[in-house]
């Protein structure tokens, strides 16, 4: 007769957290091509080797956002290691970090990365 009106915070945290990482990861592919088009025409602040790492972090975002979603335990570790990295990122990154290691929290608290993978 009486059910929850509110959304179960496990579920939620998961899709949350699987959307902060797409977000890191189209924002920094975006500040990757920037990057390499400044390379492109004579920026000498722009070395190849920062490229490749802005690169591979944009890669490795959606990666994650990709394993949460499908509830791995390897991205919860990633995530959660991602969040941490984030909070030395200030102002923006600190909340970005906060909210990421808060909602794989949540899901994790819900029993969400149980499965085997």
């Amino acid at each position: 007769m009486f059910e929850s009106v509110t959304p179960d915070p496990g579920p939620d945290g998961l899709i949350r957290a699987a959307r902060i990482f797409y977000v890191a990861a189209a924002l920094s592919a975006a500040a990757s091509v920037i990057f390499l088009i400044l390379a492109v025409t004579g920026d000498r602040f722009s070395t190849p080797l920062r490229l490749l790492s802005d690169f591979a972090f944009a890669g490795l975002a959606f990666l994650t956002g990709r394993g949460i979603e499908r509830q791995r335990r390897w991205a919860k570790w990633l995530g959660y290691a991602f969040g941490v990295l984030e909070l030395f990122n200030i102002p923006i990154g600190t909340v970005i970090g906060a909210a990421a290691i808060v909602y794989i929290h949540r899901a994790s608290k819900a029993g969400l990365f149980a499965i085997a993978s």
